[in-house]
């Protein structure tokens, strides 16, 4: 029995210090695209986006990848689940991100958000069974989202250009960096050992994925693609960053701010 438990602590440290090990490895290559991409900015400045040489060819393998695989599963996921399983498992995940959005509120210098965000993880963790249901938002305290890139852009980094990052989708240079850090520190799935932690990644994939399938009329209407999710994902980023202060309220952005919407999720 205790050669049993030696080799199980074994596997959960080696399973720990491959996860780090790879963050790290992502880690380093965010930040060479990051040089890559300052670079362009700087030389390219008259071009609102340098990369898109680059950008295009990898928006097509991810909308590959995205037909081949991900969409089919994610309608299977959709047709299988009854819609309050469905709000139940995307609230679970969101609520989750609650913790990471309070810490960047702190570091934005946003008390009252701060404490507003935290009475709202602590209601929904405790009152609404770990986020299954979401009671703060019946209580009018609507979910909001902070992230690290967000919180770069509030220090006053640029935004560099617009990046497609493989699997990863719409970022900009500054935030890769956001992204790293979520990815490598922030994600609470990273507490997980293996292979718990990849079945929850999975289940948020097809989640958030099931999610965007209203979208995809919107997207497939329009005569170029990666031109509109490029400006619906940067207008979206500036909605954020901003707290939805200079948010455009007219109808005739109806489609755009659908998609804006769900890539929130």
């Amino acid at each position: 029995m205790n050669n049993r438990m030696s080799g199980r602590n074994d596997k959960m440290s080696r399973n720990r210090l491959h996860s780090r090990f790879l963050s790290k490895q992502l880690l380093v290559i965010l930040v060479t695209l990051g040089l890559i991409g300052c670079t362009a900015h700087k030389t390219q400045t008259a071009n609102d986006d340098p990369l898109e040489s680059i950008n295009r060819p990898m928006h097509e393998f991810n909308m590959a990848g995205d037909r081949l695989l991900v969409k089919p599963l994610a309608q299977i996921y959709d047709a299988a689940l009854p819609g309050p399983v469905k709000t139940g498992v995307r609230n679970v995940f969101n609520n989750l991100r609650e913790p990471a959005t309070i810490l960047n509120d702190i570091l934005q210098g946003k008390p009252d958000m701060a404490a507003r965000d935290t009475a709202r993880f602590l209601i929904n963790t405790t009152i609404g069974i770990l986020g299954l249901l979401d009671i703060a938002e019946a209580l009018d305290m609507p979910r909001r989202t902070e992230d690290f890139g967000q919180t770069l852009a509030v220090w006053g980094v640029p935004s560099g250009p617009y990046v497609v990052l493989p699997l990863l989708g719409p970022s900009t240079v500054r935030d890769m960096f956001g992204i790293a850090v979520r990815l490598s520190y922030t994600d609470p799935l990273n507490a997980l050992d293996s292979p718990d932690r990849e079945y929850a990644l999975f289940t948020r994939l097809l989640s958030t994925r099931a999610g965007l399938l209203p979208a995809d009329a919107v997207l497939e209407a329009q005569p170029d693609q990666y031109l509109f999710i490029r400006e619906a994902w940067l207008q979206r980023r500036n909605h954020l960053i901003h707290d939805g202060q200079n948010a455009s309220d007219d109808p005739e952005n109806a489609e755009e701010g659908l998609i804006e919407d769900l890539l929130e999720e």
